[in-house]
């Protein structure tokens, strides 16, 4: 097959392009390729062959999967980043020439993306939108690249980060509606996931399904605080925890207000911007059902426990 990959040669440990070409032209594709670093990428949108890759973390595969829902093409993944929450949630892990071995254009799995929409336009995502605790998070990204002022691993120092950012965290008060079900209350975050894991792998979804046609409602009340601490903890300490249930709910169309004051973001970008929202802003997020066709060994995503 002709294939249009999209690499990002910074995600994880910076795995080198001339690898990832080898694999897929050992395994009978033609291959053109663009760095995701820069808009160059694009320009492989006017010819983009039979399916687009992408080689990277989360945000590649953000960028790579809106194009392929524009263009009706196939999208596959290859998880050479730090989180790669999206393939986890699918399970594309262990041997990466079993994972190319199984792209087959034919028994593609649609796969929902989400589309949040406010007065001044709409957006659409692949992770999730959602405000407070997570955001703030996102906000403070920049510490964890500071291998000097964090020690560990990335993962390890992003671990560290969210536990901090949790125990600074306030209850505001949310107004949701999933689906006519009333969810509002005190929350320190709320997060509309499409995936199961926000952040350093953190679960907060863990039987969402990216191909049911629904997103997944999860809120973070004061109670569950210190059940989260202690898994991050366990993260920390013992490499793995079991992360404690969370109230979620799972719907079709949802309505936020979120409050004045919380940060806000879409996947793993702040946003509208850089600031905490100077005034409540009212947002709908629904899903779009099978907007993308995911390739890949296994028709869904495999039901987790929560560990992490």
């Amino acid at each position: 097959m002709k294939i249009s990959l999209v690499h990002n040669p910074t995600a994880g440990d910076g795995q080198a392009i001339d690898g990832i070409v080898a694999l897929l032209t050992d395994a009978g594709h033609k291959v053109r390729h663009r760095s995701s670093k820069n808009g160059d990428w694009k320009a492989l949108l006017q010819d983009p062959g039979d399916i687009l890759v992408a080689a990277g973390g989360d945000g590649t595969v953000r960028k790579v999967a809106l194009a392929a829902a524009d263009l009706r093409l196939p999208l596959a993944v290859l998880p050479i980043g730090t989180a790669n929450n999206i393939a986890k949630t699918f399970g594309f892990l262990g041997d990466a020439r079993d994972l190319i071995d199984a792209w087959d254009v034919a028994h593609g799995v649609p796969i929902d993306l989400g589309e949040v929409r406010t007065a001044d336009g709409s957006r659409r995502f692949v992770e999730g939108v959602g405000g407070g605790w997570i955001a703030k998070l996102i906000a403070r990204g920049r510490e964890v690249a500071d291998e000097f002022r964090l020690l560990g691993r990335e993962t390890d120092r992003a671990t560290h980060l969210v536990a901090d950012v949790l125990r600074e965290a306030q209850p505001a008060r949310w107004r949701i509606t999933a689906d006519g079900t009333d969810l509002s209350g005190d929350y320190l975050g709320v997060e509309v996931l499409n995936v199961r894991f926000v952040g350093p792998n953190v679960p907060l979804a863990p039987e969402a399904d990216p191909s049911d046609g629904l997103l997944d409602v999860a809120v973070v009340t004061e109670a569950d605080r210190d059940g989260i601490l202690r898994y991050l903890d366990e993260r920390l300490t013992l490499a793995s925890g079991v992360m404690p249930p969370l109230r979620s709910v799972r719907a079709n169309t949802i309505q936020l207000m979120a409050p004045a004051g919380a940060r806000f973001h879409i996947d793993d970008r702040e946003w509208p911007d850089d600031r905490e929202l100077e005034e409540p802003i009212e947002l709908e997020v629904r899903c779009l059902p099978g907007a993308v066709r995911m390739l890949g060994p296994q028709t869904g995503p495999k039901s987790v426990d929560g560990r992490g």
